[in-house]
């Protein structure tokens, strides 16, 4: 193993207090492997860009490994964490980060087999010597002349409308705080599978022009998961030089509970009703107002103009 020293940053809040046992499982297996590690813990919503900027200027390097003691950047959170925190490394591909997932779906961790587990993924961490590129999304909103860095996929329809309405619920912060925030999104499937209209929608491929009228989901994604685990591409691959894309158009509610049951068996993508292409080079365009999603993250209820290519990025997993 290469001599390290950890930067980690700690958001205790994620995966509704889950992050706060996985920093104390941590923090024991680093000090009995007797490995160096500087916690930094994120105190209010945007606390680790802030600290990213600050180890960004301070701290952080690109990876050489003729470099004794290495300062390792390491995320410990969930998928909302370690997405502000590799968008303020946006410019600085080279800078490998690593990840002790921490979250409540951990999608990005499953999307590149990285367990779950806290002490398997920190023995994988601490066992390794050097980093290995990831393929990464990287996005511009041309609406808004905004760039993101996507790690899981952006979600435009049905699956954003849903997080919008959960992180909306009253009882959300209850629910959380009695480890049952997955009731939240539960019920905000039901609230949201009627009133979600049907939307067009445009997309430039490679090779292809290919136009929707009755989108109901899109998901742009980066590996097979979305929502916590679910596969709504079973094909997708970070290590692949392609963008994945699912669209499932608006049909009546019995076929949508029937879709849903394929899709949690993997067998969604050969239904007349779903449309699955890979290209990567992206543009997407839809001229009616959506609710988005990045990673989990709300963008707003909005038309899009976005522009998708592939790149990579050093991560130690």
């Amino acid at each position: 193993m290469k001599k390290l020293t950890l930067h980690l940053i700690v958001n205790v809040q994620a995966g509704a207090g889950n992050a706060k046992k996985v920093y104390t499982i941590s923090k024991e297996f680093l000090n009995k492997k007797n490995i160096e590690f500087i916690p930094y813990f994120t105190e209010y919503a945007g606390h680790e860009k802030k600290i990213t900027r600050y180890l960004l200027k301070k701290i952080l390097i690109e990876w050489q490994p003729d470099i004794d003691n290495f300062p390792l950047l390491v995320v410990l959170g969930g998928d909302g964490t370690l997405h502000e925190v590799i968008n303020v490394l946006h410019d600085h591909p080279k800078i490998p980060i690593g990840y002790i997932p921490g979250g409540s779906g951990n999608d990005f961790a499953r999307g590149v087999s990285l367990s779950i587990n806290t002490k398997e993924a920190l023995d994988r961490l601490t066992s390794l010597n050097h980093p290995s590129p990831v393929k990464v999304i990287h996005a511009k909103f041309k609406n808004t002349d905004t760039k993101r860095i996507i790690l899981n996929n952006i979600g435009i329809g049905l699956d954003a409308n849903i997080v919008t309405t959960a992180n909306h619920s009253k009882t959300k912060k209850l629910l959380n705080k009695l480890h049952l925030g997955s009731l939240t999104y539960l019920s905000a499937v039901f609230k949201v599978l009627h009133k979600q209209e049907a939307f067009p929608i445009t997309f430039k491929t490679d090779t292809h022009y290919l136009s929707f009228e009755k989108a109901y989901l899109c998901s742009i994604t980066n590996h097979p998961y979305f929502g916590g685990g679910v596969a709504i591409d079973p094909t997708a691959s970070p290590y692949e030089n392609e963008i994945s894309i699912v669209l499932i158009e608006k049909v009546n509610i019995f076929e949508i509970l029937y879709l849903a049951i394929k899709i949690l068996n993997k067998k969604h993508l050969a239904s007349k009703y779903v449309h699955h292409f890979k290209s990567s080079q992206l543009e997407i365009t839809s001229n009616t107002n959506q609710f988005g999603q990045t990673d989990g993250e709300i963008i707003g209820n909005e038309a899009y103009h976005v522009n998708c290519h592939l790149a990579d990025h050093l991560f130690w997993l």
